[in-house]
């Protein structure tokens, strides 16, 4: 989460990219998919993840959304 007086300045942005980065160097294991969830009125969270590939699988976490990156 950036915090609101940071939002829309690529931090999150950035963030993701890193994680994703950093998943990527497998660090516990190959993986063939990433997973994520966010609350389904988070628009902007969704244009986000979706800029970087993530797709939605019809599943959810409680009552977020969760979508998925194929690694592999």
């Amino acid at each position: 989460m950036i915090d609101k007086k940071f939002q829309g300045k690529g931090f999150g942005r950035e963030a993701v990219r890193l994680a994703l980065e950093f998943i990527k160097t497998w660090p516990q294991g190959q993986a063939e998919y990433c997973a994520l969830s966010y609350e389904p009125e988070n628009t902007v969270a969704k244009a986000l993840y979706e800029s970087f590939g993530f797709v939605e699988n019809g599943e959810m976490d409680g009552d977020e959304i969760v979508a998925v990156l194929k690694l592999k």
